[in-house]
C-alpha cells in the first residue's frame, strides 16, 4: 500500500466503494449497495480487463455470502470514523490486488476506508496489502 497526494479538503466524503452509492433519506446519507444482483465484492472491486485479463473462475456462493457480509461491514466501519473522525480524511492510498497482475488496476482509497478495514477485509484491502 503506498500513500498517494492529499485531495481537496472533503473530497473522500463523497467517494463510495466500487458497488455502492450515496443516499439521502429524511436528511441522513448513508452508503447503498447499487441495485441490480449483488455480486461477489472481489469481482466488483477488482474486475480484470484489457488483453491480458484473466479468467476467474467463479467462487463457491458460500465465500460470496462471507465476502459480501465482511464488506457489509466494513462499510459499516467507515460510516462510523467518517462521523467521528476528521485528522487524516483527505489522505488517500492506491491498492492494488493481491496478487498483483496486470490486468487489474488498482484502486484509490480513503485512508478511512483502509483505517476501517480491520480483519473482515475483502481480499486486497485490509492494511498492509499493497
Amino acid at each position: 500500500m503506498t500513500t498517494t497526494h492529499l485531495l481537496e479538503p472533503g473530497s473522500v466524503r463523497d467517494w463510495a466503494p466500487p458497488g455502492w452509492h450515496w443516499e439521502v433519506s429524511s436528511g441522513t446519507r448513508s452508503l447503498v449497495r447499487n441495485p441490480g444482483d449483488v455480486v461477489d465484492p472481489d469481482l466488483v472491486w477488482w474486475p480484470s480487463r484489457g488483453p491480458a485479463s484473466v479468467q476467474r473462475p467463479p467462487a463457491p456462493e458460500v465465500e460470496v455470502r462471507h465476502r459480501i457480509r465482511e464488506e457489509d461491514e466494513h462499510v459499516r466501519r467507515y460510516l462510523v470514523r467518517l462521523d467521528t473522525q476528521a485528522v487524516h480524511d483527505n489522505m488517500w492510498y492506491t491498492l492494488h490486488r493481491d496478487p498483483p497482475h496486470v490486468s487489474i488496476a488498482p484502486v484509490m482509497v480513503p485512508y478511512l476506508w483502509v483505517q476501517a478495514a480491520g480483519r473482515s477485509a475483502p481480499r486486497g484491502l485490509g492494511p498492509g496489502k499493497s
